[in-house]
């Protein structure tokens, strides 16, 4: 119980920096319209309306990634496709999803399977500090097994070898950190899911890939 606890503790303090700043802005661009003699209320506005829909997607996306899902069910792969799209809009990084991949080969994924796949993109865009392309592929192998492939690519991309720690199931409760606990999280849904994961990087290029053999 104490692990939950604290995997709580940390994954809040992620999501509060994180929102930090559209809703920070948000603040600022009231406190400009609330200035006597304040003569650029129309930038002010757009500042407030801008930020507010950066936070609101923000926490839309996070809700998916971190929020209790039903058990049973198909992911709306569409929608979660929607909300990586308008969560990478605005920054360094390039989300390359192709419609195909919503639905590809007919290939569903559970509602669980999806919940992984938003987090394993979390966890690709943190290797790209200099930001690059996420890309996602949906299908099966040769025996049936349904695949999610999460691939980020991009100049000086970092893997940290704590991550392959975390996946090894070796990271000892007293090192969990808000470094790792979104690759911690994302382990916890893995292993919940009797599914595999597996990952390579080579050169500029991070490969992840989670098999859901259960």
């Amino acid at each position: 119980m104490l692990e939950e606890l604290l995997m709580a503790e940390l994954l809040c303090t992620r999501l509060c920096h994180d929102l930090t700043g559209p809703i920070g802005a948000v603040n600022n661009g009231a406190e400009f319209l609330s200035e006597e003699g304040f003569n650029m209320q129309g930038q002010a506005v757009d500042l407030i309306v801008s930020s507010a829909q950066a936070a609101v997607t923000r926490l839309q996306f996070y809700r998916k990634a971190y929020g209790k899902v039903r058990d049973h069910g198909e992911a709306d792969l569409s929608a979660e496709q929607k909300l990586a799209a308008d969560f990478f809009a605005d920054g360094k990084t390039t989300l390359d999803w192709p419609d195909s991949h919503t639905e590809a080969a007919n290939v569903s994924v559970s509602v669980k399977m999806g919940r992984i796949l938003i987090n394993m993109l979390i966890i690709g865009s943190s290797a790209l500090i200099r930001g690059g392309t996420l890309s996602v592929r949906i299908g099966q192998d040769d025996k049936g097994h349904k695949q999610v492939t999460v691939s980020a690519t991009g100049a000086n991309l970092k893997w940290d070898p704590e991550n392959d720690v975390v996946f090894s199931g070796k990271l000892a409760r007293e090192d969990l950190s808000p470094k790792n606990v979104q690759t911690y999280l994302t382990k916890r849904f893995i292993d919940e899911l009797g599914s595999e994961f597996n990952r390579t990087v080579e050169g500029d290029t991070l490969v992840m890939q989670v098999s859901q053999t259960g």
